[in-house]
């Protein structure tokens, strides 16, 4: 503990020190293009923080270990903005985007985005929306308050907590972290994933049906649905959200080797067999007992599952 406390007070004399310098380039000026440029300037260029998109390691998003380290991932460096913006009177929000996030500022009629993972060049709305395929009311890429970004830092702490395993400690984060920002569909689909791997498909269920009320377009979330439907036996209930699924994201081979698999689990061998060729040359593989069963089901000079 007092090791920890250490660490945490030398973190908080080194944001202080940035801050000082960010506030030396000013020199009072509030033009909001003069100031990200110094923040630029101090974070990247002179101080040499770096960039690590590894969303396992926590030492890239806990504050203190990524100012003593000066490396982070999106939302390591999302904090380090956040935390001289507050030092220095600077009106910047945290954005988040599917599994990314970065820096907004929001002040005397400018409205500029800050791109974390790439040493704080600007990008526009339109940039995220392309890239992360958001359509228009997407509950993603709109500037947070600070229960909310709270709520993205917890969630980041349950995604660290299960990528090594443990599941319910993870869940104890995602609980704590949807009260703080409800809205993220992410948080429920994550708590789903931990729900599933530990068996509970019910109570999976529950969570990804939340997040898709939150994100219709979540074509993961109702894949992973999917799956834990046919887990409970609700195999009809599972192939509808396969369909629902894949008419997101038609390329999402798991999806169709999910479908291909309800589809044999009803019977319906000749749907089986189609979606299981696709599922094939989409690089997924299947029981060769399922594939013998499937290729007594084929007209004659059609794609042949045992190869």
């Amino acid at each position: 503990m007092a090791a920890y406390a250490t660490k945490r007070i030398a973190a908080e004399k080194e944001l202080d020190r940035l801050a000082m310098r960010v506030s030396s380039f000013v020199m009072g000026n509030r033009d909001p293009g003069r100031t990200l440029s110094a923040m630029k300037r101090v974070i990247f260029d002179d101080e040499g923080f770096e960039y690590d998109p590894d969303p396992e390691n926590p030492d890239n998003f806990l504050l203190d270990r990524v100012i003593g380290r000066k490396r982070g991932n999106c939302l390591g460096l999302t904090l380090v903005y956040l935390t001289l913006a507050e030092r220095i009177g600077l009106p910047l929000r945290a954005v988040y985007v599917p599994s990314h996030s970065f820096v907004r500022y929001e002040g005397d009629g400018a409205c500029i985005n800050i791109e974390t993972g790439e040493k704080g060049a600007e990008r526009k709305d339109e940039w995220y929306a392309a890239k992360y395929f958001l359509k228009e009311g997407s509950p993603y890429l709109r500037s947070l308050g600070k229960k909310e970004t709270i709520g993205l830092y917890l969630k980041s702490l349950g995604t660290a907590c299960s990528r090594k395993g443990s599941e319910e400690d993870a869940l104890h984060w995602y609980r704590k972290a949807s009260i703080f920002h409800p809205g993220l569909p992410d948080i429920r689909y994550n708590a789903g994933v931990s729900y599933q791997r530990l068996g509970k498909n019910r109570e999976a269920i529950d969570q990804y049906r939340s997040a898709l009320s939150l994100d219709p377009d979540m074509a993961v979330a109702r894949g992973n649905l999917a799956a834990a439907l046919c887990n409970c036996g609700c195999v009809e209930d599972g192939v509808k959200e396969f369909l629902k699924a894949l008419e997101i994201n038609p390329s999402n081979a798991t999806v169709r080797a999910g479908l291909a698999k309800a589809f044999f689990a009803l019977g319906a061998y000749r749907e089986a067999a189609k979606h299981c060729d696709l599922a094939i040359k989409q690089g997924c593989r299947f029981d060769p007992s399922m594939l013998e069963v499937l290729n007594r089901y084929r007209a004659p000079g059609e794609f042949s599952t045992s190869h």
